[in-house]
């Protein structure tokens, strides 16, 4: 099925995706409480990481979180904020959020998007960008995520 078939004149296409940044996020230990709402949240300190593409490279700084929530499936709902410093000195913030799903292997996968707020200038594409990405969390470290992101090309 696509759009065609509900009356539009020309078939869309699926985006091209173009690999753009890999991250590692680095976090501390989770503060857990329970909420007035039945869910339980789990707030994660990012305390500094690594940020690397095809023509740049940058440190996470520390100060951001990852504002996780449990929902029945035992996956998260997550949402994390961040500033990155890239090696010329730009600092731009990063909202990544999506879900994480538990994995057999007692890792954690994930979907995210990804919203950049930069300064104008160079890293203009970042802020003009559509992004997706995946998530990991690996099961022998509880101290960082990684995460690779694409580009939605048009």
């Amino acid at each position: 099925m696509s759009c065609v078939h509900l009356g539009a004149t020309q078939p869309m296409h699926a985006p091209e995706l173009v690999h753009c940044l890999s991250i590692r996020a680095d976090i501390g230990p989770a503060i857990e409480f329970d909420t007035s709402h039945g869910s339980q949240r789990s707030v994660f300190a990012i305390t500094g990481g690594a940020v690397l593409g095809k023509d740049v490279k940058g440190v996470i700084l520390p100060g951001g979180a990852d504002f996780a929530r449990l929902l029945p499936d035992q996956s998260y709902d997550i949402e994390a904020r961040y500033c990155i410093r890239f090696d010329d000195g730009t600092i731009v913030m990063i909202t990544n959020a999506g879900r994480m799903y538990p994995q057999p292997d007692g890792s954690y996968l994930g979907r995210t998007r990804a919203v950049f707020e930069t300064p104008p200038g160079a890293f203009d594409w970042l802020a003009d960008g559509v992004f997706f990405g995946t998530a990991l969390g690996e099961a022998d470290r509880d101290d960082c995520v990684f995460i690779e992101l694409w580009q939605a090309t048009i």
